[in-house]
């Protein structure tokens, strides 16, 4: 960041000028007066600036959702309503997402505006931030952090406002893609009831939804009070219901296309309860002739040993695609939930220029679900005593040895390694989620002569407690399988013969099972305290254009969290193999271990803001009717990571002629790293990754094609913080026109182009990229120090002979600390139309239209990426090598080119239609490649291409106003998913891409209404 230039802005005042896409200090401010028989949209005078009463609305790109656009949506859910935004970007946080205790589990919703990353974009409640939800999700490899969506229940909302836009310099941290802002319904006079059903056609799923609010004036209209609440129920969907989330051999469903037979459309697991297993004596002891093998059917081929009661054993340690298991099987798809919330909205007049004000709001979700069954991490194997009673060498004469007279195991019998296992006869992993949030912000505002002033203070904190049953001890399942007695457990009787894939049908007795289990919690929590205190005058002095206005305020805030891992994650209680003597840090098969974490921070900043109109109407200089400019800054200090960071904004708008805006603004932003990326001591993670220093030995000695044919292994990779990581920076353009033709009374239609650079990244190499770098230096004469390998055995220094790289070792684990790295360079397009058709005696038309179309998202290579670039460019690294998450990232794994969201509403007397239509566009998953590759141009040519969708939505509402009883009550009915789309297949869990498209179908939702 250029802190020459910043200086030089902040001086000139400060703080997003345009910038914000939040009422100032979250006040309401009334349309003027609609004839009686018609409702016009509410007037915004004051969004996107800290000046109170500034007549700045065409200056900043604003997306807003009054309640009509929200309804319109059919959203249940927070979640569902900002999916309906184009702009909203993938969905990192959700449910389908989130399927292990590492991952933000339960009913959680986050919000990625264009892309930019989860956590660049800032949530805020009646213009004052949301705390964070407890848990964090991996982006990149990268723990990132977002408030929670789904605490915004649609039924409490008057508005959201979406500014497009960056906003770090009026409201600092985390507004790199920009603010929403959702405005609660207040200072209400009457109250309501409101009863919502829905049901998924086709499926058991379905839902309802009670709610409820009164406001009412007091102290002889003084002050207002209004309370509100609600409550939600959801039974849930099983896997089984959805034919492309039911089985993860999705090879059926592409026969017929390019990708038939592909088989990365297998997506069953090698982990199942046929088991894989090393023997601990020479492999020619045994007619497997190996030491690997593992379990199948004995209908199946290359069958070496019978193992009896329809099983045999196969040599080699990755199970054929037959015998692989399919996770999804008794899962679920959409958990069983529920949500709670309330609400209460204080307003006073203590005097005529001070008013009193205080939210109180309470937000409770709990969610259950079923998740695949526990298998034991790759990495971390454990033995089997010779001496176990289901042990089948275990010495002669013990009750189950085989008999078969070619195996010639010593009479003492031999260990057994447990490589590959998962524990189905223990049951799926029974997991809830229970989250409660409350929030409490009190303040006074008004005006002391001429200068309006909002202060307040707020306190919010999140807790989550997140505990999966079903889950197995790796020490008391080692002891149970050990056991010398009929009561031992027995991983070598396989599982369903006619299926191997579906379920156990070969359980062991409860009581053994029982002595396995165990509960395994992860507690979490955040808070965020903040004061502040802001004043602001849109009349300082005059201009010839107008009067200028100004804004300064200061704010204090504090952030915590903490995360609470069960004793046997966090390393209270961990594993010793009691044959081997082998430690694991986590005692929870299946789980890596993970340390108790928590952190803190505070952060001061102060910012300003100018608004400054150069040329007013009234001027009546040729071809500018008026031109504005606004001028911002803010300066914000972080105490945990000790930096400091200062960004300026300038903006303008230009109106030629009456109906014709053009605006532009340029700022620089900021996000600083997240307390899970500050504090984390060290997490490890287990993944599947190719050691290319071996493979490459071994395509030089020819037993290997290439090292796109190199198998991979189970690889720890050691992931730690830093209080050395600075924020990241970002600088902002956006250029936009408005045009309001006079022509047509009601129309509005607007464009605007963005760029977004961010700089610094924070984000970790990457364990696979760590090992391609140790491949480059090793065969440069030097080594990567982060991989970190065992000292050369005699076997590998055998291997290693006659080949250009010096005799390595095993890796033992990666070091992939967090560190500022790449860079990222954003560009699209904003297109919007609304449109309040005039009244022809038909009726009332309103039409909506909002369009994102990403242009590019490159990311650029840190130094060390620069090298691995580098190496493969002058053939150093062989072509098989490559780098990922770099270059042109449109249309992958997300990021499609085109979304938009449109409306038509009619309505005349009680009637009123809608429909609603939602498009995403087509996107590349590159975790499938053609069989058959294309000759082709584009680089992205030979990956799957995942369809795109549009999607409609019908409403018909009829409202009854008359003198009766059932005055003021409206009856609903609507169909979300009117043509009963199914999300575009992808290569994932449960088939589709849960981070763009919903697994829902059609929904058909009756709502009754009654106000009074």
């Amino acid at each position: 960041m250029n802190i020459a230039t910043m200086r030089k802005l902040v001086l000139l005042s400060g703080t997003s000028l345009l910038a914000s896409a939040t009422i100032a200090s979250a006040q309401e401010v009334p349309a003027p007066a609609a004839a009686a028989d018609e409702t016009e949209e509410p007037t915004i005078l004051v969004t996107g600036t800290r000046i109170q009463g500034a007549q700045i609305n065409d200056v900043l790109p604003v997306t807003v959702l009054d309640e009509e656009a929200i309804a319109n949506t059919g959203a249940s859910s927070g979640d569902e309503l900002f999916r309906a935004i184009p702009q909203a970007g993938t969905v990192a946080f959700n449910e389908q997402n989130a399927t292990t205790q590492n991952s933000a589990r339960g009913d959680v919703g986050s919000i990625n505006l264009r892309d930019l990353g989860t956590g660049n974009t800032l949530l805020l409640i009646n213009g004052r931030r949301m705390t964070l939800h407890p848990g964090f999700q991996t982006e990149l490899l990268v723990p990132v952090v977002s408030s929670d969506t789904n605490e915004i229940a649609p039924g409490s909302v008057r508005r959201i406002e979406v500014l497009r836009d960056g906003a770090s310099a009026i409201y600092g941290a985390d507004a790199v893609a920009g603010v929403v802002n959702t405005v609660l319904k207040g200072d209400m006079t009457g109250g309501f009831v409101e009863g919502d059903y829905r049901m998924s056609d086709g499926t058991s799923l379905y839902s309802y939804r009670l709610s409820g609010g009164y406001g009412f004036d007091f102290g002889g209209g003084r002050g207002n009070i209004t309370v509100y609440g609600g409550y939600f129920y959801e039974n849930g969907m099983p896997t089984s219901e959805r034919y492309y989330a039911a089985d993860e051999n999705r090879l059926p469903l592409v026969v017929g296309t390019d990708f038939e037979g592909d088989a990365s459309f297998n997506n069953r697991n090698t982990f199942g309860p046929f088991g894989q297993f090393d023997i601990q004596a020479p492999s020619s002891r045994t007619p497997i002739g190996d030491d690997d093998f593992y379990l199948q059917p004995d209908y199946f081929p290359n069958c070496r040993l019978d193992f009896g009661n329809g099983i045999c054993a196969r040599n080699g340690t990755t199970p054929t695609s037959d015998v692989r298991y399919n996770q999804n099987y008794d899962g679920t798809l959409i958990s069983e939930k529920k949500r709670y919330n309330a609400m209460a909205l204080l307003s006073y007049d203590l005097t005529d220029n001070i008013e009193a004000y205080f939210e109180g709001s309470y937000y409770r979700s709990e969610s259950r679900r079923n998740n695949e069954a526990s298998a034991i991490l790759g990495a971390t194997p454990f033995r089997i005593s010779r001496n176990a009673y289901w042990n089948p060498f275990g010495p002669v004469g013990s009750p189950n040895r085989l008999t078969d007279p070619r195996i010639t195991i010593a009479a003492g019998g031999a260990d057994i390694d447990l490589e590959r296992y998962r524990f189905v006869d223990i049951g799926s992993r029974d997991v809830t989620v229970d989250k409660d949030v409350f929030r409490l912000v009190g303040g006074f505002r008004g005006n002391f002569g001429s200068w309006d002033f909002d202060t307040g203070f707020l306190y919010s904190e999140a807790d989550v407690v997140d505990l999966a049953r079903n889950r197995v001890s790796m020490t008391l399942a080692q002891a149970a399988i050990n056991r010398t007695t009929p009561d031992a457990y027995n991983p070598f009787n396989g599982g369903c013969l006619g299926d191997p894939g579906e379920g156990d049908c070969t359980p062991n007795s409860q009581a053994t099972m029982d002595s396995m289990r165990i509960d395994v919690f992860r507690k979490g929590g955040t808070s965020l305290a903040l004061a502040d205190f802001k004043v602001s005058r849109d009349d300082l002095f005059s201009l010839p254009g107008g009067n200028l206005g100004v804004a300064a305020g200061v704010e204090w805030r504090r952030e915590t969290f903490y995360d609470d891992r069960d004793p046997r994650l966090d390393g209270t209680i961990t594993f010793t193999d009691s044959i081997t003597g082998e430690f694991i840090g986590s005692d929870v098969v299946g789980t890596s271990p993970s340390p108790d974490t928590s952190g803190k921070r505070n952060v001061y900043s102060a910012y300003a803001e100018v608004f400054v109109p150069l040329v007013g109407p009234d001027m009546n200089i040729p071809l500018v009717e008026e031109l504005n400019v606004q001028v911002a800054g803010r300066i914000e200090r972080f105490t945990d990571i000790k930096e400091t960071a200062m960004v300026p904004r300038i903006a303008a708008s230009w109106t030629t002629v009456p109906g014709v805006t053009f605006r532009g603004a340029w700022s620089e932003g900021f996000r600083a790293p997240n307390l899970v990326q500050v504090n984390d001591e060290g997490t490890t993670r287990v993944n599947t990754r190719d050691d290319l220093v071996f493979c490459q030995a071994q395509v030089e000695k020819g037993t290997l094609t290439n090292l796109g044919a190199c198998p991979g292994a189970s690889t720890v990779s050691f992931r730690s913080g830093t209080e050395n990581l600075v924020p990241e920076d970002s600088e902002s353009i956006n250029l936009g026109v408005v045009l309001e033709p006079g022509f047509l009374p009601g129309l509005t239609l607007t464009a605007d182009y963005w760029r977004v650079e961010q700089r610094g990244l924070v984000g970790t190499f990457g364990d696979d990229n760590a090992i391609a770098l140790d491949l480059l230096r090793r065969l440069n004469g030097s080594t990567n120090p982060n991989v970190i390998r065992e000292t050369p055995t005699a076997e590998d220094v055998a291997l290693f002979n006659g080949t250009s790289l010096a005799p390595a070792g095993e890796i033992i684990r990666v070091l992939d600390p967090y560190l500022n790295l790449d860079s990222r360079v954003s560009k699209g397009w904003d297109f919007g139309l609304f449109y309040r058709v005039p009244d022809f005696g038909l009726g009332k038309f309103r039409l909506r239209f909002n369009a994102a179309r990403l242009e590019s998202f490159v990311q650029s290579a840190g130094p060390d990426s620069q090298e691995l670039l580098a190496g493969i460019a002058d053939g150093s690294l062989p072509a098989d090598v490559t780098v990922g998450g770099l270059g042109e990232l449109l249309e992958i794994e997300g990021r499609p080119k085109w979304r938009f969201s449109g409306s038509i509403n009619w309505d005349r007397g009680p009637v009123d239609v809608g429909l609603f239509a939602n498009y995403v566009g087509e996107v590349w998953d590159t975790s499938v490649t053609r069989d058959v590759l294309l000759d082709t141009d584009d680089p992205n040519g030979n990956f799957y291409r995942v369809d795109d969708q549009i999607t409609f939505n019908l409403s018909i509402s009829y409202s009854i106003k008359n003198d009766t009883p059932l005055d003021g009550t409206r009856l609903r009915f609507a169909i979300n998913n009117l043509f009963d789309k199914d999300p575009p297949l992808a290569d994932e869990q449960f088939g589709y891409y849960s981070e763009l498209h919903s697994a829902r179908g059609r929904v058909f939702h009756v709502e009754l209404r009654k106000e009074f």
